[in-house]
């Protein structure tokens, strides 16, 4: 496997060339993007905003942030399917086939 500038991605043991925390970032703003509408957002998300970790915020590049998506990767899938999201769909895809 490749990533964009043709380097060799390593996913299974080391992560080598794939950028996690901006693919979990990407799903998190996709998320904050959905729920701005308050007819996709409810209780489970208004608590899951109050807890994306501070290093989202200040993109401070850490595990946190993705341990945070991947924890939650089918609430999140729910989510978008629910809002016919496919951006977020194909982000979420995305970071979970190569980082989770």
């Amino acid at each position: 496997m490749e990533n964009s500038q043709n380097e060799p991605v390593d996913r299974y043991v080391t992560f080598m060339n794939i950028d996690c925390y901006k693919h979990a970032s990407d799903v998190i703003d996709s998320i904050l993007e959905v729920t701005k509408e308050e007819k996709n957002s409810n209780r489970y998300w208004e608590v899951f905003k109050q807890n994306i970790p501070q290093s989202y915020f200040d993109q401070n590049s850490d595990e946190k942030v993705l341990y945070y998506v991947c924890s939650t990767v089918f609430y999140i899938e729910e989510l978008f399917e629910k809002c016919d999201h496919t951006k977020g769909l194909d982000l979420l895809k995305n970071c979970e086939y190569q980082c989770c």
